[in-house]
C-alpha cells in the first residue's frame, strides 16, 4: 500500500517508458535506467509490489528498445541489490556517496553485459557515460528519499 508522500514513483515509470519507446525511434538512446534501478531498490526495500512490477516492466522496454537480452537488467538489479549494496553499507556511512555507487556498479554491469555481445566501441561508451551523469543528476535532485 502506497502512503500519501510517497514520490510519484508510477509517474516517472510510465514517463520513463514513453522516453524509451519514442526515443529509440528517433535514435538517441536515452536509458534512465539508473533511475528504474533505484525506484527497483525502494520498491524493494519498502514493499511496494505495483511498483516493483511496473519497474521490471520499464526495464523490459529498456531491454527492448536498446537490444539488450530480456531481463538482464532486471538480474543486474537483483544482483546489486542483494551482493553489492550489502557490502558497500559496511564501507560507506553517507548514504549519498553509496547511492551514486550503486547507480555506478549497475552501469558498469549493464556496460559489461553489453560489451560481451557486441565489440568494443567508444561511441557505446560515451552513451553510458553520458546516461549515468544524466541519471545521478535526477537522483540526486529528484528521486533522493
Amino acid at each position: 500500500m502506497l502512503k500519501e508522500n510517497t514520490p510519484p514513483y508510477i509517474a516517472i515509470l510510465i514517463i520513463i517508458n514513453m522516453v524509451n519507446i519514442f526515443f529509440s525511434s528517433y535514435l538517441i538512446p536515452l536509458f534512465l535506467a539508473g533511475v528504474v534501478f533505484k525506484i527497483f531498490t525502494v520498491s524493494i526495500k519498502k514493499g511496494y509490489n505495483n511498483i516493483l512490477f511496473l519497474s521490471i516492466i520499464t526495464f523490459l522496454v529498456i531491454e527492448n528498445t536498446q537490444g539488450l537480452k530480456l531481463f538482464s537488467l532486471t538480474i543486474i538489479a537483483l544482483a546489486i541489490k542483494f551482493l553489492i549494496i550489502p557490502k558497500v553499507k559496511q564501507l560507506f556511512s553517507s548514504d549519498m556517496l553509496s547511492g551514486f555507487i550503486y547507480i555506478f556498479s549497475f552501469y558498469v554491469l549493464v556496460y559489461l553485459s553489453v560489451q560481451i555481445s557486441n565489440p568494443f566501441d567508444l561511441d557505446i561508451l560515451l552513451v553510458f557515460i553520458a546516461n549515468f551523469l544524466i541519471d545521478i543528476l535526477i537522483v540526486g535532485f529528484i528521486l533522493w528519499d
